[in-house]
């Protein structure tokens, strides 16, 4: 999916990286290269956090030539892990679609029983739902140095998602937009339903209930996840989320197009990863010394990640749906929270 007929070689997609050491002038030779088939040393230092695919003022989607560089070269994970992640996440027997009554359904992937709170309640009354490897969106995969498998699993997922008969697919899981909104169109996927991104739910949910909003008064820092560099269109929901709630997203280094990567992957991949802990310290840091009460997630496996940190450093956990519950004047339940470290 690069492009290169876009890639003027600026160098601005490997100068602008936190994890690379490259100049303009260094990261358009550089790139130049592994346009021209090279697999630099550099590719096991790269985060996989598709920043570069955001920061390319020309959309030539740079990461994806990355990451294909870095599926040739086959060792930036070790490939006993890679098939083991794929056996894992690989459905197995046959397909039968779940019996669907409502013309809006809510999917939750395989991210649910980290935090099995977070998509009940009555924001999320009114919608069947779906789970499980059947609707695994194949996400995980560039980040861990693959993009083939991914690209093969779009189109049978989309097809199982248009078995449902459901006119929008509400997605509480970035990784699972990011795909239907970004991935299946530049591989010429057409939609049979309209995705949902859990912001635009939640935004929408909260306009028809203001009437019960306590806003929170509450300082926060939100942890970006990777793969919202492919639909940052959305940022400005959250924005609006905020206000409604009476949240303030404070302003500070490591947010928006400057986000850091979690560093969730490093925990099994630690042959990129022996230099991430510090980065999710400095990210926390900068949090909490911009004033942040709390940092407050969208994608669980972020929370996973940081919240051991977070909480060394008085930081409050919370996911975005928690946020709106509690300002509906709902209450999470005790076992919230308890099971993360």
């Amino acid at each position: 999916m690069f492009d290169k007929g876009k890639c003027d070689l600026c160098g601005q997609c490997l100068s602008s990286c936190p994890y690379l050491d490259f100049d303009a002038a260094q990261g358009a030779a550089e790139f130049e290269g592994l346009i021209k088939g090279g697999k630099p040393g550099w590719l096991s230092k790269c985060i996989t956090c598709f920043a570069c695919n955001e920061l390319c003022p020309r959309s030539a989607r740079p990461f994806d030539l990355i990451v294909g560089r870095m599926e040739e070269k086959g060792d930036y994970v070790d490939p006993v892990i890679v098939s083991a992640v794929h056996e894992r996440f690989t459905p197995k027997g046959e397909f039968k679609s779940p019996e669907i009554k409502s013309e809006k359904v809510l999917s939750l992937c395989t991210i649910e029983p980290i935090v099995p709170w977070a998509f009940q309640g009555p924001i999320f009354s009114g919608m069947d739902v779906v789970r499980g490897r059947f609707f695994f969106c194949n996400v995980l995969y560039p980040h861990i140095g693959n993009h083939t498998f991914m690209e093969e699993g779009a189109r049978p997922l989309i097809e199982r998602y248009a078995a449902l008969g459901a006119k929008e697919i509400v997605f509480v899981h970035d990784d699972c937009y990011a795909l239907m909104a970004d991935v299946a169109p530049h591989l010429g996927i057409d939609l049979p339903f309209r995705p949902i991104h859990i912001f635009e739910h939640l935004r929408d949910y909260l306009k028809d209930n203001r009437a019960r909003i306590k806003p929170l008064a509450k300082k926060i820092a939100y942890q970006r996840p990777c793969a919202s560099r492919l639909t940052s269109a959305k940022e400005g929901m959250l924005d609006e989320i905020l206000a409604l709630i009476g949240c303030e997203r404070v302003s500070r280094r490591y947010d928006r197009e400057h986000a850091l990567c979690c560093g969730q992957s490093m925990k099994g991949f630690m042959q990129r990863g022996d230099r991430y802990p510090a980065y999710q310290k400095l990210n926390v840091e900068d949090a909490k010394d911009h004033g942040a009460e709390a940092m407050v997630f969208l994608c669980p496996m972020c929370l996973d990640a940081l919240c051991g940190e977070c909480r060394r450093q008085g930081l409050e956990t919370l996911m975005i749906s928690d946020l709106c519950h509690l300002a509906l004047g709902e209450k999470l339940p005790p076992e919230a929270y308890q099971n993360l470290s």
